[in-house]
Protein backbone atom coordinates (compact mmCIF):
# COMPACT_ATOMS: atom_id res chain seq x y z
CA UNK A 1 0.00 0.00 0.00
CA UNK A 2 2.93 2.27 0.67
CA UNK A 3 3.86 2.31 -3.64
CA UNK A 4 0.14 3.22 -4.09
CA UNK A 5 0.07 6.44 -1.50
CA UNK A 6 3.75 7.75 -3.28
CA UNK A 7 1.52 7.58 -6.80
CA UNK A 8 -1.80 8.72 -5.45
CA UNK A 9 -4.11 6.23 -6.30
CA UNK A 10 -7.08 6.03 -4.48
CA UNK A 11 -10.23 4.07 -5.05
CA UNK A 12 -12.99 6.64 -4.82
CA UNK A 13 -15.76 4.18 -5.58
CA UNK A 14 -16.23 0.66 -6.76
CA UNK A 15 -19.68 -0.90 -8.19
CA UNK A 16 -19.76 -4.74 -9.21
CA UNK A 17 -22.91 -5.02 -10.09
CA UNK A 18 -23.07 -2.38 -13.02
CA UNK A 19 -19.56 -3.53 -13.37
CA UNK A 20 -17.49 0.30 -12.97
CA UNK A 21 -14.98 1.68 -10.41
CA UNK A 22 -13.54 5.32 -10.02
CA UNK A 23 -9.87 5.35 -9.23
CA UNK A 24 -8.50 8.89 -8.00
CA UNK A 25 -4.23 9.27 -8.67
CA UNK A 26 -2.75 12.61 -9.57
CA UNK A 27 -2.25 14.27 -13.17
CA UNK A 28 1.63 13.19 -13.23
CA UNK A 29 0.69 9.75 -12.91
CA UNK A 30 -2.71 8.97 -15.12
CA UNK A 31 -1.01 7.21 -17.74
CA UNK A 32 1.50 5.14 -15.81
CA UNK A 33 -1.68 4.34 -13.83
CA UNK A 34 -3.83 3.35 -17.03
CA UNK A 35 -1.27 1.67 -18.09
CA UNK A 36 -0.67 -1.16 -15.07
CA UNK A 37 -4.47 -1.62 -15.04
CA UNK A 38 -4.15 -2.92 -18.67
CA UNK A 39 -1.85 -5.17 -17.61
CA UNK A 40 -4.09 -6.87 -14.83
CA UNK A 41 -5.52 -9.97 -16.25
CA UNK A 42 -6.87 -11.69 -13.23
CA UNK A 43 -8.81 -11.08 -9.41
CA UNK A 44 -8.82 -13.51 -7.34
CA UNK A 45 -8.88 -16.26 -9.89
CA UNK A 46 -11.14 -14.58 -12.17
CA UNK A 47 -10.28 -13.41 -15.36
CA UNK A 48 -10.89 -9.40 -16.14
CA UNK A 49 -10.36 -6.59 -18.43
CA UNK A 50 -9.59 -3.34 -16.99
CA UNK A 51 -10.37 -0.68 -19.02
CA UNK A 52 -10.68 3.12 -19.12
CA UNK A 53 -14.04 4.23 -19.96
CA UNK A 54 -13.37 8.07 -18.96
CA UNK A 55 -11.04 10.31 -17.37
CA UNK A 56 -11.95 13.72 -16.30
CA UNK A 57 -10.21 16.50 -13.97
CA UNK A 58 -13.19 15.97 -10.93
CA UNK A 59 -14.15 13.44 -9.68
CA UNK A 60 -17.58 14.90 -9.64
CA UNK A 61 -17.48 15.43 -13.50
CA UNK A 62 -17.94 11.64 -13.65
CA UNK A 63 -20.68 10.79 -11.17
CA UNK A 64 -22.67 13.33 -12.97
CA UNK A 65 -21.42 11.50 -16.58
CA UNK A 66 -22.13 7.94 -14.64
CA UNK A 67 -25.82 9.33 -13.85
CA UNK A 68 -26.71 10.54 -16.91
CA UNK A 69 -26.10 7.43 -18.48
CA UNK A 70 -28.35 5.31 -16.86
Amino acid sequence: MKEANKIGLWLIELNLDEEYGIIRCSHQTKETIISALSLVKEINGIKVILSPFKTSGTILSLKKRINKEK
